[in-house]
């Protein structure tokens, strides 16, 4: 489901892509762009080649490895020689065509070197240009160029065979950069300054940058791999200068793609006034319960995003119907838990029966009115007294295990409403500086967790603004004690900046341990307002140490699905003791 905004330049390389790649609808990790904007077909062509054969997950799994290393623009260079070849191997021979395509690049590579300015030849590293420039000289059947004994090793390890698989692709492109002393499989950062540019500047600069693949703001709806599996962060990765954004555009794109907002353009704009403000100023907000339908889509492109949504509520349902007695298992295991611990912590009231402790005043009635209730009974009850806002992280971080989080929401949400608790359900993800709210089962719904299967991940997460606006919902809950509890990978991470301030005066990436640091804030400002504030978190190690520095001791680690009753029992044991007490 494609979820990024392409100009009609890209959209030509987008579907050369899609064309390589026999498969449509996605957003790919990288395109092939020249300096003047137009589309590089050959290595388009080789970037859906490299999707078919090796998948979209080798690709994400292999770049991340050195993602935020200083030398990350260099070694995704290299890794690019290796694919291509790997790639051009496999396919040549379903595609002859593409010999001749091979050679006009290398042709056109050369071409290009009368046209550099001397701007664009230092911002070439040597080492990028003496691989490349080999590579295109031996596809034209030239001397390669003079190597030193460094390189020559380089170069040959970097010409990949197309019988590798995937995972043999991957180790010999790790392998080769740990032996040239390029990467070990430790990325290692180096702070430098960036400037960032907007309009008409934008425009400008462009025209003075060098051809090369350029990473795209990678938001994407589309097929769970590994359910119940940690992956990979989100790759941040992308150009660094974006045009001004449209906002009319953007909001019709946003309720194509999530539905029409639940509060009116007034409520919306309060909202915004009062809850987009440091770092998340220049931010929206978007609170809707819409479901995304093909028959009413406005666009083509919204058509596409509803069909993709409604793709993925029918594997979740199929994910969880597979499955049916491990998960019933679980829900019966979690309501008893949670019963359990209402009845130890329930109150006591005094109601009027037919039969106990005499109430004196009250006699009369049964002589006059024939009310034979004039006897008092101290009764135990177990109504809760509080509700729950169930939170989900809806970005495309969590698209490997969508199904997976489908069925914890509706374990966690059905365990609650069977013990009587009013809960809502919600999702959450961010979208051209939009985080939306999107409600899937509300406080009213009786019978409303099977909408819960609706769940699918796109987009960022900019929890510490997610967190602000679930305060805000939280506004409409039925009783005043509450409970947010959240399904997440505590891994913030937003394409949309955080804005400059005092001791940071060009801005910052949302991303890393600024957004950690923003997300335990909005914690801690809900705790301070009396809201519990507790997670169930399932992510990697490299996220556990961030998961505990947001959520402290209110936090409960799992693996899979058959630790969710007995963890979360746990944690939410804890929580009603807590509100109760």
């Amino acid at each position: 489901m494609l979820t990024q905004h392409y100009t009609a330049q890209q959209r030509r390389a987008l579907n050369q892509v899609w064309t390589a790649a026999g498969e449509y609808g996605f957003d790919p990790m990288f395109l092939a762009m020249g300096s003047d904007g137009t589309p590089d077909s050959y290595m388009n062509c080789i970037v859906g080649c490299a999707r078919k054969w090796y998948g979209g997950e080798m690709l994400q799994t292999l770049f991340a490895a050195w993602e935020s290393d200083r030398r990350q623009a260099m070694l995704d260079d290299l890794a690019w020689l290796a694919l291509e070849n790997a790639a051009f191997q496999r396919e040549l021979p379903q595609r002859p065509i593409l010999a001749e395509a091979r050679r006009a690049h290398a042709a056109d590579f050369f071409g290009q070197e009368y046209k550099l300015s001397r701007q664009e030849w230092w911002a070439k590293n040597q080492l990028v240009y003496t691989m490349q420039s080999a590579r295109w000289k031996s596809v034209l059947g030239k001397h390669a160029p003079a190597m030193t004994p460094y390189e020559r090793r380089l170069y040959d390890e970097l010409a990949c065979g197309g019988e590798l698989e995937a995972g043999e692709l991957a180790a010999a492109i790790l392998r080769s950069f740990s032996q040239a002393g390029l990467f070990d499989g430790t990325a290692r950062s180096q702070a430098s300054l960036r400037l960032h540019f907007d309009g008409k500047w934008a425009l400008a600069m462009t025209k003075f940058l060098p051809t090369e693949l350029v990473h795209t703001d990678v938001l994407t709806l589309g097929q769970s791999g590994i359910p119940g599996g940690g992956g990979p962060k989100l790759d941040s990765r992308r150009g660094k200068l974006r045009l001004k954004e449209n906002a009319e555009t953007d909001r019709l794109y946003i309720e194509s793609c999530f539905g029409r907002s639940l509060y009116s353009p007034e409520q919306l704009a309060a909202a915004e006034q009062a809850l987009c403000t440091g770092n998340h100023l220049g931010c929206h907000l978007w609170f809707t319960a819409g479901v995304p339908d093909p028959e009413h889509a406005r666009t083509a492109e919204a058509r596409r995003l509803a069909q993709e949504a409604a793709l993925q509520c029918k594997r979740n349902r199929d994910a969880y119907a597979k499955d049916s007695g491990l998960y019933q298992n679980a829900i019966l295991r979690l309501t008893e838990q949670i019963r359990s611990c209402l009845q130890v912590h329930s109150q006591t009231e005094t109601e009027r029966f037919r039969s106990g402790r005499l109430e004196s005043p009250r006699v009369w009635r049964a002589a006059v009115l024939e009310d034979g209730n004039v006897f008092l009974r101290e009764v135990s009850t177990s109504k809760p007294g509080f509700s729950v806002d169930l939170l989900l992280d809806g970005s495309a971080s969590r698209m490997h295990c969508q199904e997976a989080i489908a069925a914890q929401g509706y374990i966690l949400a059905e365990s609650l409403s069977r013990c009587g608790i009013p809960v809502r359900v919600t999702s959450f993800c961010s979208l051209r500086g939009y985080t939306v709210l999107r409600v899937l089962k509300g406080f009213g719904e009786k019978n409303g967790n099977r909408k819960i299967f609706n769940y699918f991940s796109a987009g960022w997460n900019r929890d510490g603004l997610a967190l602000r606006a679930a305060g805000d919902l939280i506004n409409s809950a039925p009783e005043a004690r509450h409970l947010l509890l959240l399904l997440t990978d505590a891994s913030p991470n937003d394409s949309h900046r955080i804005p400059p301030g005092e001791g940071n005066p060009f801005g910052r990436e949302y991303a890393d341990q600024a957004a950690v640091k923003d997300t335990a804030q909005e914690v801690r400002a809900l705790q301070r307002k009396g809201i519990r504030v507790a997670a169930v978190f399932m992510g990697t190690n490299y996220s556990a140490p961030d998961a505990a520095a947001i959520y402290g001791k209110s936090m409960v680690r799992i693996q899979g699905i058959d630790q969710l009753a007995g963890a979360a029992g746990a944690l939410i044991r804890q929580e009603i003791q807590a509100l109760t007490d």
